[in-house]
């Protein structure tokens, strides 16, 4: 877990990026809601999930819709409130990630 304290974690959403085949099984996200609230018990906390996007350069690929839905719905089965990012601009190659390796081309 980051070093930062309970009070600058209170109230502050975790951002978690789940990446195919890498961290978005259902044992990763109880080891997810495990570590949250061993770090910070009692509190309430939030999960950010945030889908990989694709990125040609990239060998990692975004999660499949089915493991983002399993893995938000364990979390919050687990006592974690998770919501899963709205996705802007992937169908231009434009969401987070991408535009910046389109910039660095140019």
């Amino acid at each position: 877990m980051p070093s930062i304290s309970r009070q600058q974690a209170e109230g502050s959403p975790f951002e978690y990026t789940l990446i195919a085949d890498e961290n978005d099984s259902i044992p990763q996200a109880e080891e997810l809601a495990k570590g949250l609230k061993k770090f910070l018990p009692g509190m309430p906390i939030h999960v950010n999930l945030i889908p990989l996007n694709d990125v040609s350069e990239r060998s990692y690929k975004k999660s499949s819709q089915k493991n983002v839905e399993a893995f938000k719905n364990r979390l919050n089965g687990l006592g974690i409130n998770a919501t899963v990012r709205r996705r802007l601009g992937p169908d231009i190659n434009a969401s987070c990630g991408q535009l910046r390796l389109n910039a660095q081309k140019q």
